[in-house]
């Protein structure tokens, strides 16, 4: 916990690691979350329509956050509001009308995890 999906459609031109890890640093920074429990991916859409017009130069970026229940709406605001932030910062205007979503919903009860950790090397003799 969190899980960050960043979906984007594929005729933008982005750096999606850089992206994935000034999110991830936008997490960190709010307080809620531990370095190591954020998890984040991002998916490039190569199927995708915005509006009507197949032809029209239109792109998104949806940013979704998913969160252990419990934190009210307005610290889900929050983390919302400054995930389209540093959206809206880190991605620069291009020749695409760009619309950019963010969202922050709870997992379900029924989520779980679990760790596994390395295995450790032997030593050197």
């Amino acid at each position: 916990m969190p899980h960050l999906t960043l979906q984007y459609t594929d005729n933008l031109v982005l750096d999606a690691r850089a992206l994935l890890s000034r999110l991830n640093q936008v997490l960190l920074d709010s307080g809620h979350f531990n370095e190591e429990a954020i998890k984040s991916r991002a998916v490039a859409l190569s199927d995708f329509l915005v509006g009507t017009d197949a032809d029209a130069a239109r792109a998104f970026v949806h940013a979704r956050l998913r969160i252990l229940p419990g934190r009210d709406e307005a610290v889900r605001a929050q983390l919302s509001e400054a995930l389209l932030h540093a959206l809206r910062t880190h991605l620069p205007a291009g020749s695409h009308a760009l619309q950019i979503c963010a969202e922050v919903g709870e997992l379900p009860a029924s989520y779980r995890k679990t760790t596994v950790p390395p295995i450790s090397s032997p030593a050197s003799s």
